[in-house]
């Protein structure tokens, strides 16, 4: 059975998003650490990480690379509400 919700604490049942460890913990301490986003099409909203992630990124130059990347990002699964929060906090 496939879902394309998930039932958040705060909003309910909403689409979903993935966002960074970092870019998650902003929501909580309040903390402008920049927003990145890529939309692979598979979610109610693009992948999202924050400028430290996005610097590691940079340095990627493998598949190893790049899977360790996202590894590292420790993405975090939240609300399309609670991603739409962390995107109008953390953008320049």
């Amino acid at each position: 059975m496939k879902t394309d919700k998930i039932n958040c604490a705060v909003h309910g049942i909403q689409n979903f998003g993935l966002l960074c460890i970092h870019l998650a913990l902003s929501l909580k301490h309040r903390e402008k650490i920049g927003f990145h986003e890529y939309d692979s099409g598979d979610s109610g909203r693009p992948d999202a990480w924050c400028d430290a992630c996005e610097a590691r990124w940079d340095l990627t130059k493998t598949d190893d690379d790049r899977d360790q990347w996202f590894i590292d990002c420790d993405h975090k699964l939240v609300c399309a509400t609670c991603w739409d929060e962390a995107k109008e906090l953390n953008q320049s």
